[in-house]
This record gives C-alpha cells, sequence and structure tokens, in this order.
C-alpha cells in the first residue's frame, strides 16, 4: 500500500512539469464589431486601433507616447483609450500644444496612467459598485495612481488623482495583450 502511494506521488511529480511544458495551443480569436471598426483577439492594440476615425487625432500622441510598447509590455491589461472628443474641451491652441509639443516621456507617464493590470470590463466594474452599495472602486495602474470607478445614471465614470474624470463610451473589446476601453476624456493631463 504504501509502495504504491510512493509510485503514485512520483508519477504526479514526474508529470507536472510535463504538463506546465505543454505549449497553450487554444488560441480562439474574438471578432468584435463597432460601428465600421472590426477589432480582434489575434492583433496589438495599435493594429486594432489604427483605422478607427474617432481616434484620428489621439493617435499621433499614442503613438508619440509609445503606447503601442506599454500595451504589449505585460499580459492581461486593460486599456482605456481617450477619443478625440477629448480634446473638444481645449482651447485650439492648447490641442495643438498637446498633439505636437508634448514631450515622449510625459506622454509615455502619462499613458501609465491609462492602463491597469488584468482585465476589467464594464460588468465586472458595475457589478463591483453594486456588490460595494454603490462606493467606488478603485483600481491600481500601471503607473503610480489609481483610477476610480463610479456610477452615474447607471454609466461608469472614470476619475484619476487630480478629480479628471471621463465617461466609459464603449468597450470590451479584446486585443492580443486583454481588453480596451474608450473614454472621452483626457486623465493626468495638466496643459502647462
Amino acid at each position: 500500500m504504501i509502495k504504491r502511494l510512493y509510485i503514485i506521488v512520483i508519477c504526479s511529480i514526474i508529470a507536472l512539469p510535463i504538463y506546465a511544458q505543454k505549449p497553450n495551443t487554444d488560441k480562439t480569436v474574438v471578432q468584435q464589431e463597432w460601428g465600421v471598426n472590426k477589432f480582434s483577439s489575434d492583433k496589438t492594440l495599435m493594429e486594432n486601433i489604427s483605422d478607427v476615425e474617432e481616434l484620428k487625432d489621439m493617435l499621433v500622441v499614442f503613438t508619440k507616447g509609445d503606447l503601442a510598447t506599454l500595451s504589449e509590455s505585460e499580459e492581461n491589461l486593460t486599456i482605456f483609450l481617450p477619443m478625440d472628443v477629448a480634446l473638444e474641451n481645449m482651447k485650439r491652441k492648447e490641442r495643438k500644444a498637446f498633439l505636437e509639443k508634448t514631450p515622449k516621456r510625459e506622454l509615455l507617464e502619462m499613458w501609465k496612467e491609462y492602463i491597469v493590470p488584468g482585465r476589467i470590463d464594464e460588468h465586472s466594474i458595475k457589478s463591483n459598485i453594486a456588490n460595494r452599495n454603490g462606493a467606488s472602486v478603485f483600481v491600481r495602474t500601471l503607473g503610480s495612481n489609481q483610477l476610480e470607478f463610479k456610477l452615474k445614471n447607471g454609466e461608469v465614470y472614470i476619475k484619476d488623482a487630480e478629480s479628471h474624470e471621463a465617461k466609459w463610451i464603449k468597450g470590451n473589446f479584446y486585443h492580443s495583450n486583454g481588453f480596451f476601453h474608450f473614454i472621452d476624456g483626457l486623465l493626468n493631463y495638466n496643459p502647462q
């Protein structure tokens, strides 16, 4: 009896590393649409958003701030992307300065505040807020701050550490390293 137990234990110890080394060949591709936009889980974030008309201006600062590298830095990242509508509240001169003159280093630090480790979807945020009797949910970013999620009239809003707020427009889209969502405002940005 004891001999059998040893054999079972030894076989399971040997089998574990063999199983752990087996590559994950189950690569289910999730394809989604939003209007004329088509997104796919086998594409990078930048490949997915490169043709989104509502991001044509923001793509300039996403590229300059190296959002592509940040979005591929880890597995399972959730990224909140401000749409061009976020620029509409800026004065023309301020918008031009943001798009053309913001240094890469500053943009890189800013984009870290839009990225959250793990996969966060709208349903999970709403459920967590409901479970907390309507209290906000706080999530740490890749940067040095947190994002606050709260509900207003059934819609999710995101607030940064400096009380800038953005509305969650549309999301739950997959990219090769996680999720991405569109928001209507700039967070963690203070014009100089």
